[in-house]
């Protein structure tokens, strides 16, 4: 079932039922979300894979076991039933291109999946600029539907799918398989990113030095080591402020600040706007 709901800022442009595909793989629909603030769709779920990309902006991929920050130039690939979501940060704005695509192998897999790896994010780097004008011409000709547009969107999708290959090629010789240090440096910082003191408190328990750890962040999830324990605790904070009518002391004290003061900085870097506010304007929504 696709999920086409169009909105004033999310545009889904569908593709005829007879188009051809690259190789097996079937072009359904793309579109793009347009520059956007505050925003949050449900978690949802769809029998076959789909391609964002993160044109613009910073945000949040919500899955069911964790939520990842994702930022401009990012790749989102997600396989058929994955359950997931996309948000923004705050009041920055958000800008996406996106689309479906059926029958979709990659890797000569046997089974419909874009991935094997422990990430669906999926950095672009070199080739960010290439996929990004792809993507924009890709959703101009299925938007239009002037001549040959199922033929040319065709060659457009392989070619997006080719650099994503490209990219997989790259990363660890081919194996798109999140480098095993990293994800145990994450789950440490998940299970503890209330108590952590310190970036060498990370590196004593995972037995890394910090300049590979912070190389290991860079490379996979594009932020510090520093950066992603802030992240979980903002949104563990957004959550409470959502959730309870505790004290921001407390959501303060629950999230890692023994200063109250510490942490009402940082939200306000992050979010621009205090917990009050988030608060008040959750409650209107």
């Amino acid at each position: 079932m696709l999920h086409l709901q169009n909105t004033a800022v999310r545009k889904h442009y569908t593709v005829n039922k007879n188009s051809s595909g690259c190789g097996s793989a079937k072009l359904l629909y793309a579109g793009e979300l347009k520059k956007t603030a505050n925003w949050k769709e449900e978690m949802h779920s769809h029998p076959f894979c789909e391609i964002v990309f993160v044109k613009s902006g910073t945000g949040v991929l919500h899955t069911e076991t964790a939520d990842f920050p994702v930022c401009e130039g990012d790749l989102l690939l997600y396989d058929p039933n994955f359950l997931h979501a996309e948000s923004t940060s705050g009041k920055e704005k958000l800008s996406l291109y996106f689309c479906g695509v059926d029958d979709l192998h990659l890797k000569d897999d046997p089974q419909t999946a874009l991935w094997t790896g422990d990430s669906p994010v999926l950095k672009t780097g070199k080739l960010k600029k290439d996929i990004e004008k792809t993507f924009a011409f890709l959703i101009r000709e299925v938007q239009k539907k002037t001549y040959y547009y199922d033929e040319i969107s065709r060659s457009l999708l392989k070619i997006i799918l080719d650099l994503i290959l490209r990219i997989l090629a790259q990363n660890n010789g081919g194996n798109f398989k999140t480098n095993r240090s990293y994800l145990c440096a994450r789950k440490y910082i998940d299970e503890n990113y209330q108590n952590i003191e310190s970036v060498e408190e990370i590196c004593k328990n995972v037995y890394l030095s910090r300049y590979y750890l912070t190389h290991l962040f860079k490379e996979y999830s594009g932020i510090s080591p520093i950066q992603y324990i802030i992240f979980k605790r903002m949104e563990k904070a957004k959550q409470l402020l959502c959730e309870t009518d505790l004290s921001v002391r407390e959501i303060a004290r629950r999230t890692g600040y023994a200063e109250t003061n510490s942490f009402l900085k940082t939200f306000k870097k992050t979010e621009n706007m205090t917990p009050s506010e988030y608060r008040k304007k959750t409650e209107k929504t």
